[in-house]
């Protein structure tokens, strides 16, 4: 075990060293004729064995690893005793079978055990591979971080506690400079309206869900398969259905409908299912609802983007519109697991269930919103649960002031302009009745201090967001230069961020790469909320060997979607969003595809270090 207290500080290297332009996620398949070999895991990294059941988690869970695959194992039997004794005798045979499965590759003979998966996902990019373990990669691929890992991988400068501002004047005169302003609520915002929130809250709530009900069970793999499960997940629906049915909105839900009154309001992304927003007078095309709503039930057995994976075939198309009010009533009234009068499978609610894909196309709303947003309030939100805890990196990285009220601790609170402890209703109560006295701001922000405001001043909003997609693209193409000359590679593929799904705003950050960058071939990949967006660009010196529409068609034959105005040296493929193709989850395989096509035309270079550790980007050449 001594080789496994060896710790791998991810940030102490990259404080030292730099960080890689990319994440990166291995999976292996081990024997016991691999244990000898070494690797690390940087401490922000994920790992586990899915086929043991243990693992774990990332950025800030463990403090990282070095030594061997046999080291990494009995720190998984470790654990797997130690948490034996948690769960009873009951459980009891379940455990043992992954200690035997574990003492089978540890102890014996070589090539006898069979195999065990190992994976990895390392957001730094700095998980380190032995070259005796290349052969038992089944796959590698890189990533691009998401805003969260981006910014706690590399720390913005946190204000003092002395700048941080607390009271009801200070938020005031803050939401009266702003001119598009994001709410992210939480179950703090409604346990004012009587809502018992899914997890323990503060003192002086009145408890939570999930101290009643057991979370591990009521998954949506249970909910389809075990009646039992079915039986008890609708005993805690009727549960909260009675409490919000005589629930009201609370004066936070109400400032927000002020806002949309004043013309200020941009949006309402909220993780709550209670719709108190919707019956403060917020529109609901502007309330983005993460984990869905209860305001009606459809049958499980049809597919919906709120219940992606259904009860059977998925043929079924019954559901009880919210205006059915009589129906719904009855369905929660009766002490039975309510079925669906056509197909005979349980009725649910369009809710998130643990186990469930989240609906990307709310995600991708809420991250649209915060971009725009020159001010974001978040409620009631201890930020843990994603992707909610990553939506407030957009704000701090567009500079856009951030106010937090909460009374739990957050990743984020050294990085807020308001840090608020009371309860929400009571200060937002007071904060509107300053604003009522005094709507407009009487002193402008000093210079230097101004608020950032996508959508405001003298420049169009459209202008504004073209320099941030130029400032990208510019940016990215010097860092592609850099690498290009460290690596001798001629071809790079990437995601971009900012020009949002459009051809037109992706073409000039092409533009602005190739400044930089002109002899190095690019496939640029950017999501927006109705499709993925996908350009292409080979320096004429390669075009011999591969020709643009070649490349956009291989991509297209895995991702799908049409390729569009291609030549032998430029082109664009175009993949739009509908139900069983998400845009946001297509960049990956895209990106993949298209670097396979550059290795099988021997344009991109394998990786070929001499060194014993092999790591992601080429052993960082930009540090």
């Amino acid at each position: 075990m001594a080789a496994f207290d060896m710790t791998f500080d991810a940030k102490e290297w990259i404080r030292e060293r730099g960080l890689p332009c990319h994440g990166r996620e291995i999976t292996f398949h081990l024997g016991n004729n691999n244990l000898g070999a070494t690797m690390q895991i940087p401490s922000c990294a994920s790992w586990h064995f899915p086929e043991l059941g243990v693992g774990q988690g990332a950025l800030g869970q463990h403090q990282g690893f070095r030594g061997t695959i046999a080291d990494l194992l009995e720190k998984a039997r470790a654990d797997v005793e130690m948490s034996r004794g948690l769960y009873g005798e009951e459980a009891a045979p379940k455990f043992d079978a992954v200690l035997k499965q574990i003492n089978r590759i540890l102890y014996s003979e070589s090539g006898d055990s069979g195999t065990v998966t190992l994976s990895v996902r390392d957001a730094s990019g700095l998980c380190g591979v032995p070259a005796d373990l290349m052969g038992c990669i089944a796959l590698d691929n890189k990533f691009e971080r998401s805003e969260a890992e981006n910014m706690l991988l590399i720390p913005l400068d946190a204000p003092s506690p002395g700048e941080q501002l607390k009271t009801v004047d200070q938020i005031a005169e803050l939401v009266r400079q702003a001119t598009h302003v994001v709410a992210l609520t939480g179950a703090g915002i409604s346990v004012e309206s009587g809502i018992t929130p899914f997890r323990n809250p503060s003192d002086g709530d009145k408890g939570f869900i999930w101290g009643k009900f057991d979370a591990g069970k009521l998954t949506l793999q249970n909910f389809n398969g075990d009646p039992e499960v079915t039986e008890g997940w609708w005993k805690m629906k009727r549960s909260l259905r009675s409490e919000l049915d005589g629930a009201k909105p609370n004066p936070a839900h109400e400032f927000f409908a002020m806002l949309e009154q004043m013309g200020k309001l941009g949006a309402v992304v909220t993780q709550n299912i209670d719709s108190l927003h919707q019956r403060a007078g917020v529109p609901a095309e502007k309330v983005i609802e993460l984990h869905g709503h209860m305001r009606g039930l459809v049958c499980s057995d049809h597919k919906t983007l709120l219940n992606p994976v259904t009860f059977g075939s998925g043929k079924c198309t019954f559901c009880i519109q919210e205006d059915a009010v009589e129906a719904i009533q009855s369905a929660y009234s009766d002490s039975k697991v309510p079925l669906c009068p056509d197909c005979g499978c349980p009725l649910r609610t369009e809710t998130v269930m643990f186990g469930q894909p989240m609906p990307l196309h709310a995600v991708d709303a809420a991250c649209k919103a915060i971009n725009q947003a020159d001010l974001l309030l978040v409620i009631g939100s201890t930020l843990i649960v994603q992707p909610a805890n990553e939506l407030p990196c957009i704000a701090i990285r567009n500079g856009t002031p951030l106010v937090i009220i909460n009374f739990d601790a957050t990743r984020y609170d050294a990085y807020a302009k308001g840090l608020i402890r009371e309860k929400a209703g009571e200060f937002l109560n007071a904060v509107a009745g300053e604003i009522k006295q005094r709507p407009e701001c009487l002193t402008p922000a000093a210079p230097g201090q101004q608020m950032f405001r996508p959508t405001a001043g003298r420049e169009a909003p459209e202008e504004l967001k073209r320099m941030r997609v130029i400032q990208e693209g510019s940016r990215r193409g010097k860092d592609i230069a850099v690498n290009a000359k460290a690596c001798g590679t001629a071809f790079f593929c990437t995601a971009v961020t900012e020009p949002e799904g459009d051809f037109e705003l992706l073409e000039q950050s092409l533009a602005a790469m190739n400044a930089d960058s002109f002899d190095i071939g690019k496939m640029l990949f950017s999501d927006g909320l109705d499709q993925l967006c996908i350009v292409a660009y080979i320096p004429d010196g390669y075009a011999s060997i591969l020709t643009c529409t070649d490349w956009l068609q291989a991509v297209s034959q895995v991702i799908g979607g049409t390729v569009i105005e291609s030549t032998s040296t430029s082109g664009k493929l175009v993949v739009h969003a509908s139900a069983h193709s998400h845009p946001i989850k297509l960049k990956d395989p895209g990106i993949t595809a298209a670097i396979s096509v550059l290795k099988d035309k021997g344009l991109f270079l394998a990786q070929d270090d001499e060194d014993d550790f092999i790591f992601g980007d080429h052993d960082f050449p930009l540090t």
